[in-house]
């Protein structure tokens, strides 16, 4: 008998590929996504925190009045009515007066512009907010009152200034002109002097102003 050995053979087994599959990535694709997802998430919900705060604030500062916006009075600086106008007193040719308004009215504001086409005129102005939260100005100038409305209400055309009406405060008559946006314009002319009420107060609010208006003492100049 002979023997046949078969060295060129390859097994069976070496006939199958080496080739390994590779491996298929794990959830760590989509574990990113979750945490870029919740990183997200969370960075509107800071815009949205930062948002309502600001909100919060603007709520806080104001309120709601049915004759117009109201603000809070603690958040508003205040002014040395007595020493401004007693710093300007003497240096126009009309007289100031300094109304007493109540306690609870809180002075936020004073300036001094010139007024008219010439510029030769003066218009001093203080501005208070009522109890109730309204802005109500007193303007007292030389100007003519054509040029004093024109110029506190803003209005540079040439369309002349038609007055609404009057009102009667403690034995003077205002005349009643077109305001800022709904507002109105009260002006009483004292030959001297014309003074003017502007602002979103109530008609009670500016009754107030008029009247302390028309009893208020002429301001001494302050001493240097």
């Amino acid at each position: 008998m002979q023997a046949t050995c078969d060295y060129g053979r390859v097994p069976e087994s070496s006939t199958e590929s080496t080739t390994q599959t590779p491996p298929q990535p794990s959830g760590g694709g989509g574990s990113r996504r979750g945490r870029q997802t919740m990183r997200d998430m969370l960075l509107s919900m800071l815009v949205l925190g930062v948002i309502v705060l600001v909100l919060a604030g603007v709520v806080h500062s104001c309120s709601f009045s049915p004759g117009g916006p109201s603000v809070n009075t603690s958040d508003l600086p205040s002014v040395d009515v007595s020493a401004e106008l007693g710093a300007e007193a003497g240096q126009f040719p009309f007289p100031l007066r300094e109304p007493a308004l109540p306690a609870s009215w809180r002075p936020s504001s004073a300036s001094q512009q010139p007024v008219g086409a010439a510029g030769t005129d003066t218009v001093v102005d203080i501005g208070w907010v009522s109890t109730a939260g309204h802005y109500v100005e007193l303007a007292q100038s030389d100007g003519a009152v054509p040029d004093l409305v024109s110029q506190i209400v803003g209005d540079d055309s040439d369309t002349p200034i038609v007055s609404q009406g009057t009102v009667p405060v403690a034995g003077h008559t205002w005349t009643i002109y077109p305001g800022v946006r709904e507002e109105q314009t009260w002006v009483l002319d004292l030959g001297a002097v014309r003074l003017l009420i502007t602002g979103n107060g109530t008609k009670a609010e500016f009754t107030t102003m008029a009247t302390a208006a028309e009893a208020a003492p002429i301001v001494k100049p302050t001493p240097n």
